[in-house]
Order: structure tokens, then C-alpha cells, then sequence
């Protein structure tokens, strides 16, 4: 005694079965591949919109600290010091950076572990 599929004993055609069968992947195509992407791209929006706004704040206290340092000290960086606020903005920047960079790297071996 051969088993024979459901479709086969029900009497169904070939043709109906084949759009169950299309019925199938596609609703598994949506569920599988398209929910995950679209949750994947909201996300993705809003992280790329915490940068931007992270970036443009950070740029902005980079030159409110340059300005800090060129006005509330008159006299100090005159002459051949006169590029010395910008070294202590560029070094305070470079500090950060490394420091942003030894917190992500701590994170991802925390994740690896």
C-alpha cells in the first residue's frame, strides 16, 4: 500500500496544489524574510539619527571649547601661542576618540566571552 499525499486523496488538481504551494512560500517569504528586514531598516533609521545627532553635538562642543579657550584667555595665546587652542581642542578630541574606541572594544570581547 503506497502512501499518497493529502492533495492526491482529496481529489485536488495539480493546479490547486500548486498555488497552496505558492500560497506557502510566499506567506513563509513575508514572514521569514520580510518582517526581520523592515524591523531591520527602522532600526537601522533611527540609529543612523542618534549618530548624525551625537556628530553634530560633538562638533558643536568642539568649537564652543575652542572659542572657551580663545576669549576667556586674552593675552595667553597671542602671537606664537595663537595655534595652541587649537592643538588642545585636536588632543582633547583624539582622547575621546580612544576612549570611545577602548569602551566599544571592551563591549564587543564582553560579548564574545
Amino acid at each position: 500500500m503506497s502512501k499518497r499525499p493529502k492533495a492526491a486523496k482529496r481529489g485536488d488538481s495539480p493546479k490547486k496544489v500548486l498555488e497552496e504551494l505558492r500560497d506557502l512560500v510566499l506567506g513563509y517569504a513575508r514572514q521569514e524574510i520580510l518582517t526581520p528586514l523592515t524591523r531591520l531598516g527602522k532600526t537601522l533609521k533611527l540609529g543612523l539619527l542618534g549618530a548624525l545627532s551625537i556628530g553634530i553635538g560633538l562638533i558643536f562642543l568642539v568649537i564652543a571649547g575652542l572659542r572657551l579657550l580663545q576669549t576667556e584667555a586674552p593675552g595667553v595665546f597671542d602671537g606664537n601661542m595663537s595655534a595652541l587652542p587649537y592643538v588642545v581642542v585636536l588632543v582633547g578630541v583624539v582622547v575621546l576618540l580612544a576612549m570611545a574606541a577602548m569602551i566599544r572594544a571592551r563591549l564587543s570581547k564582553g560579548d564574545r566571552s
